[in-house]
């Protein structure tokens, strides 16, 4: 299940933008990465940005995430 945000964050002069970031859960974060549930679960772990909504519910900013993902795991070179 894959949602798409609607908040729309207000600038200093009240203006809106239009909101950038998708929202997904982890099961459709994992499948966007080819991932399990379960390894979505250590990640969240190891520090993946994501709301908590409640007890069980979590929902994950996809630019954030990739961003983080980008950072700890990026692409290394191996001679």
């Amino acid at each position: 299940m894959t949602e798409t945000c609607s908040w729309k964050p207000e600038t200093a002069a009240g203006e809106s933008k239009p909101a950038t970031n998708n929202v997904t859960d982890k099961r459709g974060y994992g499948n966007r990465w080819q991932f399990s549930v379960r390894h979505i679960d250590n990640l969240l772990r190891q520090g993946l940005p994501h709301l908590k909504i409640g007890k069980r519910r979590v929902r994950i900013l996809v630019d954030e995430a990739d961003a983080w993902m980008k950072e700890r795991f990026g692409a290394r070179r191996m001679n």
